[in-house]
């Protein structure tokens, strides 16, 4: 094993040979200082000592003075201090421990005296060791953590990369779109369709869980709706081929929610279904009402019916598809924003710009549960009927 590296310092002579030469016989390398500045002198030279022993009475730098420096030194603060006295009393214990020292032993008078401070100082080299592996252990900790945060932000980028902008208008709906992921990536996912005649089509979905595998998981289910929404006339069958092709990828325990329509965008028709989702919600002149969606979870293969609906979205009417991250967002009491409070904003707003809609659902939300932030992903996207 190799020698520790032990600064000792001792303004008497006598003192400091007859330590220093017990030291070595104990397999310690010793290093001397006449005083407290020409041991802080050599405690910054390379290679640094691993543990200092210091006199307390010391003329131009005592040993509470030369704990004061090491320990204000960002490279020496962690090298262990063991104070040696003749002073017994308790205040100079004090003023030691005080200044910095981590240890405060009385000087060896005899061979009993001597293995004491050796088993102290091999103590103390013990607990710097865990300290120096700590270190290192969270140095390498922060390390990863940087990485991973680079990556998560790169995945973040591509996953947003990945969400469509709102298709421009070929009749009279207007679409618009906000998407706010709980943590850095997200497990909503929403994307558009444009068909021959004029029809839009719209999906979103929700898959369970957050964060990485969420986000994974969402982007397959829009890797297999897409094909699907080709192949499939109804609203219902996608939902049902979607929940047949995700049970292949999707692992125990997840499952996603998903609304999906059809629009015809010269007369405002919709054709829909949900599995799981919260129901859409059209606002206007003439109230509220919703489309609803069936019980159930998309990617087991457990499907609990498919049938939709339809309906008109009609001039100067607002539909709203959005992700139960809304409604469930909470405020500090734990009171949920509700459906019923999301009916009545989009009520109220319901003649605005679509963009405007969702600043309003945005600048609601944030209210509701400040201080804090909604725990959930949030995906709303609003079609407006804006008349010819």
């Amino acid at each position: 094993m190799a020698s520790r590296r032990i600064l000792l310092v001792e303004d008497s002579s006598t003192m400091r040979r007859m330590l220093s030469t017990m030291l070595a016989e104990e397999g310690f390398e010793i290093q001397t200082a006449n005083d407290g500045v020409q041991g802080l002198a050599k405690a910054r030279l390379m290679p640094r000592p691993e543990l200092i022993l210091t006199d307390y009475e010391m003329p131009e730098l005592d040993g509470a003075g030369l704990c004061q420096a090491l320990k204000a030194d960002s490279e020496l603060r962690s090298i262990p201090v063991l104070m040696l006295t003749t002073l017994a009393e308790t205040k100079n214990k004090i003023a030691g421990f005080e200044a910095g020292a981590d240890d405060y032993i009385q000087k060896p008078k005899g061979q009993d005296d001597f293995r004491e401070l050796c088993a102290r100082m091999r103590a103390h080299l013990r607990i710097a060791d865990l300290n120096l592996e700590i270190a290192e252990r969270n140095r390498m900790l922060e390390a990863a953590h940087k990485k991973l945060t680079f990556e998560l932000e790169l995945a973040r980028k591509v996953q947003f990369a990945l969400m469509p902008r709102p298709p421009k208008p070929r009749g009279v709906l207007h679409a618009a779109v906000r998407y706010t992921p709980a943590n850095q990536l997200g497990g909503d996912v929403y994307d558009f369709y444009r068909f021959d005649n004029n029809r839009l089509g719209i999906l979103v979905a929700d898959v369970s869980g957050h964060g990485v595998n969420s986000a994974m998981l969402s982007g397959m289910v829009k890797a297999l709706a897409a094909p699907l929404s080709i192949a499939v006339m109804e609203p219902g069958e996608l939902l049902a081929g979607l929940d047949v092709a995700g049970e292949q990828y999707f692992p125990e325990g997840y499952f996603c929610t998903a609304f999906f329509l059809i629009a015809d965008e010269e007369t405002g028709l919709v054709r829909y279904a949900g599995v799981g989702h919260p129901p859409a919600i059209i606002v206007g002149p003439g109230g509220p009402r919703t489309l609803p969606s069936n019980p159930g979870m998309l990617g087991i293969g457990m499907v609990d019916g498919t049938a939709g609906g339809t309906d008109r979205i009609l001039p100067g009417e607002s539909l709203v598809i959005y992700t139960d991250g809304l409604t469930d967002a909470m405020d500090p009491g734990d009171v949920l924003f509700g459906e019923d409070r999301l009916k009545t904003l989009l009520q109220s707003y319901h003649g605005a710009e679509p963009g405007e809609i969702l600043t309003q659902v945005d600048q609601a939300l944030e209210k509701h549960t400040f201080p804090g932030r909604p725990s959930d992903d949030i995906n709303i996207i609003v079609v407006q009927h804006r008349g010819k």
